[in-house]
């Protein structure tokens, strides 16, 4: 039988080796431009489409700026 303490303590030996596995590897972070108005997944494709290197990305920021425009010279 399973116990509340048996699946803490497993939970607790998986979240060791994953950091452990992460050690090393640092994040990739991405920043994105992105109008105010503009659908942040529209961003992403634009974005991932000029720039495929970016794509699985674990941290996602948006720059934002006031006209799509501004957003549309980020894929040069």
């Amino acid at each position: 039988m399973v116990t509340t303490s048996f699946i803490n303590r497993l939970s607790h030996a998986v979240d060791l080796i994953e950091n452990r596995s992460l050690q090393g590897h640092p994040l990739k972070i991405v920043k994105i431009r992105r109008g105010y108005a503009e659908d942040p997944d529209a961003a992403r494709d634009r974005h991932y489409a000029a720039h495929p290197e970016d794509r699985g990305a674990d941290v996602v920021i948006f720059e934002f700026y006031d006209d799509e425009g501004t957003a549309d010279e980020s894929r040069v």
